[in-house]
């Protein structure tokens, strides 16, 4: 929190461009982990089997509330996305109304490293993740090369879990981490493309 008081004309279109530079458009989002935890990475990148993994014990990284930024289009200004976030929820066609939900997505990730999937002419979305501990966390692992699928429980009609609808990745720089939003169940999809 911030507060200014505002005596002149002048303080006041200060304080407004100050306001505006700390705005960041984006969507919040409850990041929490969904099963074991990941082998831990030695110093090479490689997975390190001589230190134990300790899947019980809740690390600040397991759940985060955080935003993911939404970059306007350069040229129109508008936010662009070609993918949803899933509803936590399969569509019965009898009920009259749709099922109250949270009002940020909870999204689900699996630690299991997994490779990143994309095909030509298929857009994806991208966006980048606010820094927190899970963002930190991706980023010393130094796997840019692997990514971790998300995604939102009850959203399939068979699976608890549901499939997977996208995937966390650190970007090649390993500066940042970012959440690639597919079609859902892409590893389906995306071969039979």
């Amino acid at each position: 929190g911030r507060s200014y008081c505002v005596r002149t004309q002048r303080m006041l279109n200060q304080c407004l461009e100050s306001l505006v530079q700390k705005v960041q458009s984006g969507v919040v989002i409850n990041f929490e982990k969904s099963g074991p935890d990941p082998a831990p990475v030695g110093e090479d990148g490689l997975v390190d089997t001589s230190r134990p993994i300790n899947s019980f014990a809740s690390q600040p990284w397991h759940s985060c509330h955080k935003l993911i930024y939404v970059r306007p289009n350069p040229k129109t200004g508008v936010p662009v996305g070609h993918w949803p976030i899933p509803e936590s929820f399969w569509p019965d066609q009898n009920s009259p109304t749709l099922p109250p939900r949270t009002a940020h997505p909870v999204v689900r990730f699996s630690c299991v490293d997994c490779e990143p999937m994309v095909i030509d002419k298929l857009p994806f979305d991208k966006y980048e993740l606010e820094p927190s501990p899970l963002t930190q966390y991706i980023l010393e692992r130094k796997s840019p090369h692997t990514c971790w699928q998300v995604f939102v429980s009850s959203s399939g009609k068979y699976s608890e879990l549901g499939y997977p609808f996208g995937y966390l990745k650190a970007s090649t720089t390993l500066t940042c981490v970012n959440l690639f939003v597919m079609p859902y169940n892409y590893p389906v999809l995306l071969p039979l493309l």
